[in-house]
């Protein structure tokens, strides 16, 4: 047993055990995080898959970079992950207030540290005011907040009749890469991506349906593309946009506008019922973009951040 073991195990509450997580917790993980989404969110957001693909991405080395805790009766009532720069720490509901969430927390900063890293930062839903007065406690800081965007897809105005086309992985993969890394690299703590990191992140991964992916032409090649995936959340299915890119050169001419609702167009057709975007707070012109097609705010989540490193 090494010394930061024979720590944790002396400062988490009697009866509780803190290891590391294995395959075989990726489950009970999903429903700790979906207990935390309920509370939080109000509806449950996190499966298993998204577990397991957080757990298998490159950086993350599961024996090092997470931890669960087990109470007495072998549940699993706290986690925490370390994935780069960014950190995760949950607690259940019912185990809140018995400081599992300091502990998960301290041992993710001495790992980020270990590791190299400077500045570390957290996701917490602005509804969440109990992890936020301890973060302010420990020296974190609300640094940026992001916007949950949404519309039923009944009400979304139709498409205008433009040429657009789906994306093809063979031909298009460098070139979408190209344009939603440029878009989107002049936005305060967008971290760049590796064609290869894109490509695992965005591609390879469960459902990922190219009938989401949207292209816009001009004269030059693409011009414009927007990025859908479904989601579910509280046994509703929905769309989910997670890019939207518009070449420089073309700004200013409706372009995002036109393939937001193009996408819209395109859940319909897979049977969807609403669709879902996050947007930067401070981002004025975005918001005003998914304004226009109809979309409105539904939620808050505020990016806190500390330095643990120098």
């Amino acid at each position: 047993m090494t010394v930061l073991s024979i720590v944790m195990d002396m400062t988490i509450p009697a009866g509780h055990v803190m290891r590391a997580p294995t395959a075989d917790d990726a489950t009970a993980v999903s429903e700790l995080l979906r207990a935390r989404d309920t509370v939080d969110l109000g509806d449950p957001e996190v499966t298993v898959a998204d577990v397991r693909a957080d757990w298998e991405a490159s950086e993350v080395e599961l024996e090092r970079d997470a931890w669960v805790v087990q109470d007495a009766a072998g549940a699993l009532v706290a986690y925490a992950l370390v994935t780069g720069a960014d950190l995760l720490v949950a607690v259940h509901p019912a185990s809140a207030g018995r400081g599992l969430g300091t502990e998960l927390r301290l041992a993710a900063e001495r790992r980020a540290r270990a590791r190299g890293i400077r500045v570390v930062r957290q996701f917490v839903p602005a509804g969440n005011t109990a992890a936020r007065a301890l973060l302010l406690d420990a020296g974190w800081w609300p640094v940026r907040h992001y916007f949950r965007m949404q519309i039923a897809l009944g009400d979304a105005p139709p498409p205008p009749a433009v040429l657009a086309r789906t994306f093809d992985e063979q031909r298009d993969t460098e070139q979408v890469w190209h344009l939603v890394q440029g878009a989107y690299s002049g936005v305060e703590g967008h971290l760049p991506q590796s064609l290869e990191g894109w490509r695992a992140t965005a591609m390879d991964k469960p459902g990922w349906d190219p009938e989401l992916w949207l292209l816009l032409h001009d004269a030059k090649g693409i011009v414009g593309a927007v990025l859908g995936e479904r989601g579910e959340m509280a046994q509703k299915r929905f769309g989910l946009v997670t890019a939207l890119a518009v070449a420089h050169r073309a700004r200013g001419q409706g372009h995002g506008r036109t393939l937001l609702l193009l996408l819209f167009d395109a859940f319909r057709r897979k049977r969807l019922r609403f669709a879902e975007a996050a947007v930067h707070g401070p981002t004025a012109g975005a918001a005003r973009l998914f304004e226009s097609v109809g979309m409105s705010a539904t939620r808050e989540t505020e990016r806190w951040e500390k330095v643990v490193g120098v």
